[in-house]
């Protein structure tokens, strides 16, 4: 090969690993703004909403201090404080970026913390539901009869309205709960597992 071939070579391989550089940095800047942005937002949503609900819940301690009560709405207050401190420091860990990783890798590393996230909040749901229905019923039945806790729950009847309530509330709040993830982060995890798969296939 002589020199002028060999010139032609470089120059071909040159354009090559530019254009190649640039069209990962257009990647990377796509994938590193959408949808991790949405995510971040969403769980800032969920923290300051968490903030606000578990006030209620405090208002609702003292106004109607009752010990069944402060029992069911206690447990649900812990279990809503606790979560809004998960949901602030995964947020806090996606504003920050390990050292050495690349972009690949600290988009996997999100979208694990994400996964883990919501299938633990789903699981312990599922044991603070039937406590948050329980409350919920207790204090309706106090406010529409008029009447303390202690009073009306001594009648049978209103045992077994309880327990039916508890079952049908249970299932509702788990789906419910299930379709406002789907609609504030899940779509957005696929994405990123999306953006993620698209970038494994460019390298």
């Amino acid at each position: 090969m002589n020199s002028k071939e060999q010139w032609k070579s470089f120059g071909e391989d040159e354009d090559a690993d530019l254009s190649a550089l640039l069209n990962m940095k257009s990647i990377t800047k796509h994938i590193s703004t959408d949808p991790m942005m949405k995510i971040k937002r969403n769980l800032l949503i969920n923290s300051i909403l968490g903030i606000l609900i578990s006030a209620g819940y405090i208002f609702l301690l003292i106004r109607f201090p009752f010990w069944q009560l402060l029992l069911c709405i206690g447990i649900v207050l812990i279990f809503t404080v606790w979560a809004v401190v998960k949901a602030f420091l995964l947020y806090n860990n996606m504003e920050k970026t390990l050292p050495g990783n690349t972009v690949l890798q600290e988009m996997e590393r999100h979208y694990a913390s994400m996964e883990n996230w919501m299938t633990v909040q789903q699981k312990v749901g599922l044991l603070i539901y039937p406590v948050s229905a329980a409350g919920g019923f207790m204090l309706g039945g106090s406010l529409g009869a008029g009447k303390s806790i202690d009073i009306i729950m001594q009648k049978p009847l209103m045992i077994i309205a309880l327990l039916i309530a508890v079952a049908i509330l249970v299932p509702l709040c788990f789906y419910l709960a299930r379709w406002m993830c789907k609609v504030a982060f899940v779509k957005y995890t696929e994405q990123l597992k999306r953006n993620i798969e698209t970038l494994k296939s460019e390298i």
